[in-house]
């Protein structure tokens, strides 16, 4: 394998990895921010808001999320943050801390609050009714601003369309790139030096053929073909016939296999592959390689298949 290869496979190996990582990490993120938004305060009874002012930096800044849990107001004390609806105005919810608290006898609190970043406290004194108010116990920074941008018309719509897009698109590029079963094997085999000939193989055959005499005939006979299939090999690639140098080279590479001729099993794997690849220049040197290879495997062969097999 060559160094530039090497280094393209290294780096394809680099960029898959980091795909994962990241897709995995923006997985985990939504399942979490799911979990924490939405089933969090069912199950665990706490409540989010998303911070929009200025008014308690720097402990929580616009876009922090400020996460609260229902307390009675009997324990409420000064320098509490509490969330609550205003007593003026719209109403609106407010996040500040107390500076003053009464509580009566009927356990209604009467709070004056204030911003940690404004210069005076809050214009109203707030009655809290109802024996419970929200009072805060953590905050995650930025969670609001990124909440806020998903919620925009335009990146919903491109969740909504874009996400399955790219979803359908990895997983396919997933199978077209999914090796098949003995990929590796055959790209193993065709950079190992191999034995011209190895009498395991034929050994083996005759065991499951159950016939010693049955197994010499086989290897006779794939000796006697040998320069046949070479010769058809060979015309198909110059002929520029894919189909029939396929056809030729798969014959080979079986016959090639079951006899023990490893090494020119080895060439037709690495020829096949090129045809595969539809590779002509290599499928051309490839086809050499068998050619070349020819006279020594009928040198082997001639020293072997005529033993019977042990």
């Amino acid at each position: 394998m060559t160094a530039p290869l090497v280094r393209r496979r290294r780096v394809s190996t680099f960029v898959r990895a980091m795909v994962n990582v990241i897709t995995t990490t923006v997985m985990v993120a939504a399942v979490a921010a799911f979990l924490f938004l939405a089933v969090g305060p069912r199950v665990l009874g706490y409540q989010t808001s998303t911070m929009l002012t200025g008014s308690m930096a720097p402990l929580i800044n616009p876009g922090d999320v400020v996460v609260t849990v229902p307390v009675a107001v009997k324990d409420l004390k000064v320098g509490d943050i509490i969330t609550y609806h205003i007593p003026v105005e719209d109403q609106r919810v407010e996040t500040h801390r107390i500076i003053d608290l009464a509580v009566n006898s009927q356990g209604t609190a009467t709070v004056r609050t204030k911003g940690d970043a404004n210069n005076g406290a809050d214009p109203w004194t707030a009655t809290l009714a109802g024996g419970q108010v929200d009072r805060q116990v953590f905050t995650v920074p930025y969670l609001g601003n990124a909440i806020r941008t998903l919620r925009d018309p335009v990146v919903l719509k491109v969740l909504m369309y874009g996400a399955p897009a790219a979803l359908v698109v990895m997983v396919l590029v997933s199978i077209w790139r999914k090796k098949p079963e003995g990929d590796d094997a055959d790209a193993g085999a065709a950079q190992r030096p191999l034995p011209a000939f190895d009498r395991r193989p034929l050994k083996r055959l005759a065991r499951e053929m159950k016939s010693k005499e049955a197994a010499e005939k086989f290897a006779a006979a794939y000796a006697r073909l040998l320069p046949q299939r070479v010769d058809k090999i060979s015309h198909a690639l110059s002929s520029g016939d894919s189909d029939l140098a396929m056809d030729a080279v798969l014959s080979l590479k079986t016959s090639s296999s079951m006899v023990g001729a490893l090494r020119m099993e080895q060439h037709c794997v690495r020829l096949e592959h090129a045809l595969v690849m539809t590779d002509h220049t290599a499928a051309i040197q490839a086809g050499e390689l068998v050619r070349e290879h020819q006279p020594q495997l009928e040198k082997a062969l001639g020293g072997h298949t005529m033993r019977r097999v042990a």
